[in-house]
């Protein structure tokens, strides 16, 4: 189930939500995980399965890692690590190249018929990474494992952050969840947070996101470079509105809930660098691989260009995340081996450039890495770099039933790009900066602020949803991650 679809919003949400504010302290716990699995039948029924194997391997070994007596516990947390990333792995080449032995006739039909219709659990990337999270927290006794398997599964399943994060910590989840706290204002806080999500999802990422598939979704780029381009801009501010925005939802529900998950992003187009970059792109996966992998690998570098090569080991991997095709690789390269030269000395010169010009490094590593990411394949990505560059030999134009909407590019996707471009600038920040001010000032300031704040986020709602009940449905993009 998407969060941002109707019947979330307007059944799931309001029963969920009532049901929960009314009911005494001491039954929220549960209310959550008989929500997260009405989400789960809800929205992929077949899921369960496989995310129960993950909860229940990784809730009996959290006990046994956490036991006074128990053996081997080193290889104990490994059997957990490699439970997860087995599945985790298998998903991901299923995902990429589906399974090639299923046609085999030596097959019998008994196993033909599961394998045929198997599907990829939603949230398996998000839920294996905080298992593993916790597995290796247990371990090294920062955490105490979790006696409660309702506790456990409320934690693994929470349905905001669920199918596309943000990644979670064991012990901030733990901490809050056993003593909920729930202001008014926090719940208010979270309803504003929800609506500003959805709208950037419906008004931003959903209208640009028709150009890019527009461009992106050809079996070659034929698209003249000035439509390259406009194809570019629109996906990357699909892809940032689009996972940015589901992630302000998934912190609104989460406020609404009295749980406060992590910040996931913070402006990234501004970055500088691309170091700067990952500081503020999908700053919970950062962290996860920077404290889980890239520290472990650190305490056992090389002595000569030993941190590049465990840069260089991360970035793979986190390509490798999103999913085992040669363009996530190829987009994790490129990063990994951006971030290796700042580290070697680059960034120190980087830093003494106009700043500018930084930023125009930056958004050219970023928009170079975002024509891998989005391509089908390698072919389709170098031939779209010719484009971009001004290439157009072999250029064919298309009947209109292929390239629609290009060229005809409609005003409300044009509003959309506009708004997009705003909305990465520094312009939010900077209002934020003077409205704080201005309700400092005076007491009345405040009030008139809030009202109007409120009065436009609720006309944007509405409007995205009529946008929402007019267009095609867009999943969220990092679902399928």
């Amino acid at each position: 189930m998407d969060i941002t679809s109707l019947r979330f919003l307007f059944l799931f949400l309001p029963v969920f939500v009532i049901l929960y504010l009314v009911a005494r302290n001491e039954l929220r716990l549960l209310l959550i995980t008989i929500a997260n699995l009405v989400f789960l039948i809800w929205g992929q029924r077949s899921a369960i399965l496989w995310l129960s194997l993950i909860l229940v391997s990784s809730y009996s070994l959290g006990l046994y890692l956490s036991s006074e007596k128990g053996k081997g516990k080193a290889a104990s947390l490994w059997i957990g690590i490699g439970i997860n990333l087995l599945l985790l792995s298998f998903f991901k080449f299923y995902a990429a190249y589906g399974l090639p032995f299923i046609s085999s006739p030596g097959l019998p039909d008994l196993l033909r018929q599961p394998l045929t219709s198997l599907t990829v659990p939603i949230g398996i990337s998000f839920v294996s990474f905080q298992a593993i999270s916790y597995l290796v927290d247990v371990r090294r006794g920062t955490i105490l494992a979790e006696r409660s398997p309702l506790r456990f599964a409320a934690y693994l399943f929470f349905f905001p952050k669920l199918v596309s994060g943000p990644l979670m910590r064991y012990g901030s989840f733990s901490t809050q969840i056993k003593d909920i706290h729930l202001p008014m204002e926090t719940v208010a806080a979270g309803i504003r947070r929800l609506f500003l999500g959805f709208v950037k999802r419906t008004l931003i990422a959903n209208q640009v996101g028709v150009l890019a598939d527009a461009v992106f979704n050809l079996t070659e780029p034929m698209v003249a470079p000035h439509f390259a381009w406009l194809g570019l801009l629109a996906y990357a501010l699909q892809i940032y509105f689009d996972f940015a925005g589901y992630t302000d939802m998934a912190i609104g529900l989460g406020m609404m809930i009295g749980i406060r998950m992590p910040e996931n992003f913070n402006d990234p187009y501004l970055a500088r660098s691309i170091s700067d970059f990952w500081r503020r792109w999908h700053m919970t996966l950062t962290a996860w691989f920077r404290e889980y992998v890239f520290y472990p690998l650190e305490r056992r570098r090389f002595r000569w260009a030993g941190q590049q090569i465990n840069i260089m080991i991360v970035f793979l991997l986190t390509g490798l995340w999103h999913g085992f095709r040669p363009t996530f690789v190829i987009w994790g390269f490129i990063h990994g081996l951006a971030l290796a030269m700042e580290s070697l000395g680059f960034g120190r010169s980087l830093s003494r450039l106009w700043r500018p010009l930084q930023h125009v490094y930056a958004l050219a590593i970023i928009l170079i890495g975002w024509v891998f990411f989005r391509s089908n394949d390698l072919g389709f990505a170098f031939v779209f770099f010719r484009r971009l560059a001004g290439d157009t030999s072999g250029l064919i134009p298309l009947p209109f039933s292929e390239t629609s909407p290009l060229p005809f590019v409609d005003p409300s996707m044009t509003l959309a790009i506009i708004l997009g471009i705003i909305l990465i600038l520094p312009i939010p920040s900077l209002w934020k900066q003077k409205k704080v001010e201005m309700e400092q000032a005076k007491p009345l300031p405040r009030l008139v602020l809030q009202t109007a704040n409120d009065a436009l986020l609720l006309a944007l709602f509405v409007l995205g949803l009529a946008a929402s009940v007019s267009q095609q449905f867009y999943p969220n993009i990092y679902a399928s991650f």
